[in-house]
């Protein structure tokens, strides 16, 4: 009983370390895939997996899409009741030039409404 109690753990012994060889090649594998990429410097569109002892690149599953889609402009609905981005950014540039806060007189003379 003894003797066959000891092969068992030999066996087991002897499988662990070939599962966790296996699953560090497979990782070695996966990092030469990544490192050839950086070095290259280019993306890795396909998709990289490890399923227990097994490294794959699954070319089914994109990380992303080439070409990229145009990004279209920003658009702003126009109001009367509201100043548009670009008003409002001249408004700033007119303030900060007519500003004497800052301890010079400003460029004009402004005057306050009360």
């Amino acid at each position: 009983m003894r003797q066959g109690s000891l092969d068992l753990y030999k066996m087991l012994e002897d499988w662990i370390f070939v599962a966790q060889k296996t699953e560090m090649d497979a990782i070695e594998e996966m990092c030469i895939v990544i490192k050839d990429s950086i070095e290259s410097e280019t993306k890795i569109q396909s998709e990289l997996r490890i399923n227990f002892m097994d490294f794959t690149v699954d070319q089914g599953v994109l990380n992303y899409v080439t070409p990229p889609p145009p990004k279209h402009a920003a658009k702003e609905q126009t109001s009367d009741s509201k100043f548009s981005i670009p008003q409002i950014q001249n408004n700033i540039r007119e303030f900060k030039f007519l500003d004497n806060s800052s301890g010079k007189t400003g460029k004009l003379p402004v005057h306050f409404l009360y």
